[in-house]
């Protein structure tokens, strides 16, 4: 028995779903995204190098990283890592910042990186600004949320100070419009502040409680950036489910701790009615998050399997209008290529993103 014939065998008496597959033409095939042919399903998804200079600029060591992982591999997309809307927004003091001071740096990112992927393999892709607030973990903490669920040290941003957040984020978006990039998109994942924002169930004020204002944080910011831009198309990297069990978690059943996609399904509707929003990068978070500390391990299949689940969960209408991206996993032992082959032929996403 060969090892994904194994893997099969293991998910399957487990129960699980986990579709992993031995053939990985699918990520051959050709996909279309706002108006452009691309020539393959493979996403690139930068982390973090934090190599950046004093400004949050890219450094040539930066420009360097990048130029060698677009030559390794043909990329249709490629989303830059977490760049700050702010220098207090970083993680820390060397992470990349997009603001009109450090847009002509990125402009070179932006050229080193098609000029390296043109050369490499006769084509270059899509390029995607990531724009991030590193919340609890930022340079300056803030938290969006005041549930005692969830145990942190930063103080909580009033709305004001979010609302003028919503500035920076036009701001960076017409930055990175200057730089040259050819999407924007949010990092709301479950540990940023962006993320931590839809589950602001206990927040007072216009941007907690209900749907409606929860997600208004993130809507603002996407009218921000529209408002802002002209010639960009809009993405998301979004935590479909951050595990946590109601009354506090996002995209988890009010009745138990199971993930619930109909809430991130709705966001996603709206942003793509709203703001043409079709590229959508996945993630989800792990049970149990605890913002001072970092998770416990969890079995890679099962961990894999509700990433899968997540992703598939998501409604079918809405699947028709955007591209799910599975993201590769740090750490990852099992053959990504031959699940996201898997998730791309069961129609279940449209691209494989790599960590690079």
């Amino acid at each position: 028995m060969n090892e994904i014939d194994e893997i099969r065998g293991i998910a399957s008496r487990t129960g699980v779903f986990l579709p992993v597959i031995h053939d990985t033409e699918a990520l051959n095939q050709p996909a279309e995204l706002h108006g452009v042919t691309l020539p393959n399903r493979a996403v690139l998804q930068m982390t973090s190098g934090f190599d950046a200079d004093e400004s949050g600029a890219p450094s040539e060591e930066t420009v360097a990283r990048y130029a060698n992982a677009v030559r390794g591999r043909l990329y249709s997309i490629v989303y830059l890592e977490p760049a700050a809307i702010t220098p207090d927004a970083r993680s820390q003091e060397w992470q990349l910042v997009l603001s009109e001071r450090t847009q002509n740096a990125f402009a070179k990112l932006c050229e080193a990186i098609r000029a390296a992927s043109q050369e490499a393999h006769g084509s270059a892709p899509l390029i995607i600004a990531l724009l991030d607030h590193a919340g609890h973990r930022a340079l300056s903490p803030a938290a969006a949320e005041c549930s005692p669920s969830m145990p942190t040290h930063a103080p909580l941003i009033s709305d004001d100070d979010l609302t003028r957040l919503v500035i920076s984020c036009g701001e960076a978006a017409r930055a990175a419009e200057t730089a040259g990039v050819s999407g924007i998109a949010l990092n709301v994942s479950g540990r940023n502040l962006f993320g931590e924002s839809l589950a602001a169930y206990h927040r007072p004020g216009k941007f907690g409680g209900d749907f409606d204002d929860r997600s208004r944080f993130i809507r603002d910011c996407y009218t921000a950036m529209k408002m802002t831009t002209a010639s960009l198309f809009f993405s998301i990297r979004l935590s479909l489910s951050d595990g946590l069990p109601q009354p506090d978690g996002w995209g988890m059943s009010i009745s138990g701790s199971a993930p619930d996609i109909y809430e991130p399904s709705l966001l996603l509707k709206i942003l793509r009615e709203l703001y043409g929003a079709e590229l959508v990068s996945c993630e989800i978070g792990i049970p149990g998050i605890n913002w001072m500390a970092e998770p416990e391990a969890e079995d890679e299949i099962i961990r894999l399997s509700r990433l899968c689940t997540c992703i598939a969960m998501v409604d079918s209408n809405l699947q028709q209008n955007v591209q799910l991206v599975l993201p590769e996993q740090a750490e990852q032992t099992i053959p990504f290529s031959n699940l996201a082959a898997g998730m791309i032929g069961g129609e279940f996403a449209s691209f494989a993103g790599y960590l690079g």
